[in-house]
């Protein structure tokens, strides 16, 4: 498997909460996120579960026919920090 910069991660996170944020109140599927960032799910979710360990995103559990499945959306805490700083920019 190939080996990617640390950089290149920064900014696949990036890019993981610009998806997240195009509809913050709506959670997306590991899968879908995947899908978006042409990277396969097992990679995604890796990226997913480190961002959660720092409050960046937060797990939606659901469960549907086919069992559990994981949903993301933006944590609470990252959206007020961000509201805010637009704030502080536009004041």
């Amino acid at each position: 498997m190939v080996r990617l910069s640390e950089d290149t991660v920064k900014l696949l996170k990036d890019d993981i909460l610009s998806i997240l944020n195009e509809n913050p109140s709506r959670s997306r599927f590991t899968k879908e996120i995947a899908k978006e960032l042409r990277r396969d799910k097992e990679f995604t979710l890796k990226l997913l579960l480190e961002m959660k360990k720092l409050n960046w995103v937060e797990e939606v559990f659901g469960k549907n026919a086919r069992g559990n499945r994981k949903r993301w959306r933006i944590s609470k805490g990252l959206l007020k920090a961000w509201d805010k700083e637009k704030r502080l920019i536009e004041g």
